[in-house]
């Protein structure tokens, strides 16, 4: 009898495997060809084709022959465009450290990032994302920012043909340029001229590092609707840069934490 149990068990044991095996085939033949039809084709993004709003000025010229600025002109956007060597390093590294610390090693998607947010997606927390600066870069360009499989799908692989095509300096200038920073905010330009009153160029570690807190999630961590959260943000991401990249000193990293907030 008890062999008679174990042949059954065994041949019941063996069906489920086949039938997993076969429907691992057919799935990754489906997978094979909706890739190959509907995301591979859309993959490749050229960012020149883009169209950002961008503020305008009115010049005039003054009686001593100077051009001077006259007036603004925006409407609810607000950007000006700032190029990389116009931005601070303390910036472009604490954008690094908080949004994608493996930036600079991986080709366009970080997979251990990828995998843990599935992961946590799977058990029901969404609250972790998995996207790289340059999958960020994407979404706020194409405006595709639905929550399905395919669009994630899409975003991975036009990141991944994305940065066969642009270097990662290309890729942080256009990212600090094109994220939202709240309060009509697009870009660190216009970010640093409504919150600190001066040209991005200018911020310190500790304003820098107060600015790149803002994109997670600009209504909670805009300093002007609570510096309580914008400065528990800023001191996470000081946290990241002094500990995780290495980005900065403990010397520094102390000096930014004791920064008193000079808000505009």
């Amino acid at each position: 009898i008890a062999a008679t149990v174990l042949k059954i068990a065994i041949g019941a044991a063996a069906t489920v495997l086949l039938i997993c095996v076969v429907c691992g085939f057919v799935f990754v033949g489906i997978l094979g060809n909706y890739l190959q039809d509907d995301v591979l084709p859309k993959a490749y993004y050229n960012m020149e084709n883009a169209s950002l709003d961008q503020t305008s000025f009115v010049y005039y010229v003054d009686a001593g022959g100077n051009i001077q600025q006259l007036q603004q002109i925006y409407t609810t956007t607000d950007r000006q465009w700032a190029s990389l060597e116009d931005m601070p390093q303390a910036m472009i590294d604490a954008a690094v450290a908080i949004e994608d610390k493996r930036f600079y090693e991986h080709q366009g998607v970080d997979w251990i990032t990828t995998i843990k947010a599935c992961a946590r997606m799977f058990f029901g927390d969404s609250s972790v994302g998995g996207s790289s600066i340059t999958q960020q870069l994407i979404k706020n360009l194409t405006k595709q920012d639905d929550i399905t499989v395919q669009r994630k799908l899409l975003e991975i692989f036009q990141a991944l043909e994305f940065e066969k095509t642009y270097d990662k300096k290309e890729i942080l200038e256009w990212y600090l340029n094109v994220v939202y920073f709240g309060e009509g905010c697009y870009g660190i330009e216009a970010a640093a001229q409504t919150y600190f009153g001066k040209s991005a160029s200018e911020m310190t570690l500790a304003e820098c590092a107060s600015l790149a807190g803002i994109t997670n999630n600009p209504s909670r961590y805009d300093p002007f609707i609570s510096r309580a959260n914008n400065k528990e943000r800023q001191e996470t991401i000081l946290y990241e840069m002094y500990h995780t990249t290495g980005s900065i000193t403990k010397e520094e990293y102390e000096a930014a934490k004791a920064e008193e907030e000079a808000q505009k």
